[in-house]
């Protein structure tokens, strides 16, 4: 190979070029080497092959020096000489990359010098994927590196730009091969798809010799093993069948629009841009024209934006997925009304979401009709509450008086009627309890329900509910364990609800507790929340059973006997209660792993707040036998 020859190339290719001067020692042994000269496209190949970000022309030696003792063949550089010299060339393969891409190096002699091309090679299975679709009908396929740089493209995509191979587009720039509008989109395309690191679809035009085709694009990053993006992968299909679609579709929307025209609901249809159609329902139910939506899709929205609901019902939207639910629009007339809302996409045959179809009912009367019933609900289980707590409270206070007079009894009666004496009242706690529960639930549902907070210490608060309680889970042969990670907490708080709450909670823990098992109660204090977590060593609850355990009248069955299940109020209280205070409540369990019911209050008190904890300690051993009247025989 001549001087001049080698010249012309190192100047043209975009391969890195390297030229060196070997240096033997006295036995004749290549022993090292001097960089006589390389090409500006070396620096990039040899950043990509060796994964050396920080690579200049002043450690272009070490950094060749360093890739020999790691090639595949285990050639040092000094062989390599000797090798080329006797030869007059060798090639050596470097580390193997993701996605195929490998670096070869071959060494020619040139008189007193040796020269060295280096290139990133594509491993030979995307050139048999290439070629496999050389025989599929309208499928264009191409690589490139992360300059753009064609790399190969199939047989079609051949035929369709006048190119007679392969080899004569490997190292053409896109600018080289399309004009320079087209090519400026494909550009931006490869470079979004480089910088999100991420598949992508594109719709484009190409400019074939045949004629201008749309076709769909699909372009993805290829990547080095440290996922760092090396170059580009595409496909693209003609759009036809498409164009087909696009005809099928607006034949179905004219029938569409017949069928709607005469509904009482609102249809429309939208693109990413504007509504197309909108049926003559949207002036009955809205009360306004609808003209103006050609230039605002999300017109309509305004009528559901409130205070709760800033982003009115397009607030977790999404054009791809399906959208649907229930809202309050408030019209410009003033008038309110109930609308049920579902937007469904349309996808073309690839996938793709092209337009959206949005259906609004007036369901006003359907929800007036609910809270109506919904009213007599609670109002009937209100009453009904009142009319039981006033017998069972005069039923209570009966016990209790006769209870003084057993005194007067000998031992014999005494027993036999203390006996039965405690059944009663055992039992009458279980009607306050049940009746507490339906009261405070419909209060709750109602939103009449009222909170009384104080300033006091949350934990030795907690505690004093779980020494209170420790006679009766002894009494079921288990254990409690109080721990807390710090000794006071100053937070504002209803020392009746959070009774209620832990009294709730530890009732159940000893309900489905094992056999001599633990109950743990821990209290943590974080940047923003006390958490309580009380849990137990039980059969724990099946994980399909978790959503919905907080839900009103949801029993979880277990192998527990009968007379320990509840009514299934209690926890859907313990929710609303917590809730009241700015809470949260959750349950983490499993089956025989035990169950953790873990809530917080947040770190918060009240201003010129009097401490009212004296009428809360009055009430408190009737609270304890009323919540634990399930359990505590």
């Amino acid at each position: 190979m001549s001087n001049k020859v080698y010249e012309k190339i190192l100047k043209s290719s975009r391969d890195g070029f390297l030229k060196v001067k070997g240096y033997k020692n006295e036995y004749g042994e290549y022993v090292d080497f001097d960089i006589i000269d390389y090409n500006k496209s070396l620096l990039d190949v040899l950043r990509k092959g060796t994964k050396k970000s920080s690579l200049e022309k002043d450690n272009i030696k070490n950094v060749i020096t360093e890739m020999f003792n790691t090639n595949n063949e285990n050639i040092k550089i000094k062989d390599l000489l000797s090798t080329i010299e006797t030869d007059g060339f060798k090639k050596v393969t470097f580390g193997q990359k993701s996605y195929g891409i490998n670096l070869t190096v071959e060494g020619y002699s040139l008189e007193e010098y040796f020269i060295f091309i280096c290139k990133l090679n594509f491993e030979q299975e995307i050139f048999r994927f290439s070629e496999q679709l050389d025989k599929a009908t309208g499928i264009y396929f191409w690589i490139k590196d992360i300059k753009g740089n064609y790399i190969t493209v199939n047989k079609k995509w051949l035929d369709e730009t006048g190119f007679q191979d392969k080899s004569s587009i490997e190292g053409l720039n896109s600018y080289d091969v399309w004009p320079k509008k087209q090519c400026d989109k494909f550009r931006a395309n490869e470079k979004e798809v480089i910088r999100d690191n991420t598949i992508k679809i594109f719709e484009e035009k190409f400019p074939f010799l045949s004629g201008e085709r749309s076709v769909d694009t699909t372009i993805w990053p290829l990547l080095d093993e440290d996922n760092h993006p090396i170059g580009t992968m595409g496909i693209a299909i003609e759009g036809k069948s498409r164009t087909k679609f696009y005809e099928n579709l607006n034949k179905n929307e004219k029938t569409f629009k017949e069928i709607t025209k005469y509904s009482d609901a609102v249809f429309f249809i939208r693109d990413d841009k504007k509504i197309i159609y909108m049926s003559p329902a949207y002036e009955t139910i809205f009360e306004e024209s609808c003209d103006y939506y050609e230039d605002d899709v999300y017109r309509f929205n305004d009528f559901f934006k409130s205070e709760k609901q800033k982003q009115g019902i397009l607030e977790n939207y999404d054009f791809e997925s399906l959208n649907e639910g229930r809202a309050k629009a408030k019209l410009k007339n003033g008038k309110e009304k109930w609308i049920q809302y579902k937007f469904l996409p349309i996808h073309d045959e690839s996938g793709k979401t092209i337009k959206r179809i949005g259906i609004l009912t007036d369901v006003t009367k359907d929800v007036n009709l609910e809270e109506e019933k919904e009213k007599l609900r609670l109002d009937f289980f209100a009453n009904i509450s009142h009319e039981l707590r006033t017998p069972v409270n005069l039923i209570l206070s009966s016990i209790q008086v006769l209870k003084l007079k057993l005194d007067n009894l000998n031992k014999e009666d005494y027993d036999y009627f203390s006996t039965y004496m405690n059944i009663m009242e055992h039992n009458t706690f279980r009607l306050v309890k049940l009746i507490n529960n339906l009261i405070d639930s419909t209060k709750i549902d109602s939103d009449s329900i009222q909170i009384h907070p104080i300033n006091e210490d949350i934990i030795n608060f907690i505690e004093e509910i779980c020494s209170s309680v420790i006679h009766f889970i002894k009494s079921k042969n288990m254990n409690l364990v109080f721990d807390t990670d710090k000794e006071e907490e100053i937070i504002s708080f209803d020392p009746n609800f959070i009774e209620r709450i832990m009294l709730n909670i530890l009732s159940n823990a000893v309900k489905f507790n094992k056999e001599k098992g633990t109950i743990f109660v821990n209290v943590s204090v974080k940047e923003k929340d006390v958490v309580v977590e009380v849990k137990d060593e039980g059969p724990g609850i099946p994980k399909e059973k978790i959503p919905t355990i907080f839900d009103r009248f949801e029993q979880v069955r277990t192998k527990m006997k009968s007379e320990q299940e509840g009514s299934g109020i209690g926890l859907y209280i313990v929710k609303s209660l917590v809730q009241i205070h700015g809470g949260t409540v959750k349950v983490e369990s499993g089956d025989n792993k035990g169950c953790s019911v873990i809530f917080t209050l947040p770190r918060k008190t009240l201003k010129n707040q009097e401490n009212n904890s004296i009428r809360y300690k009055e009430s408190k051993i009737n609270m304890m036998e009323v919540e634990f009247s399930d359990i505590y025989v």
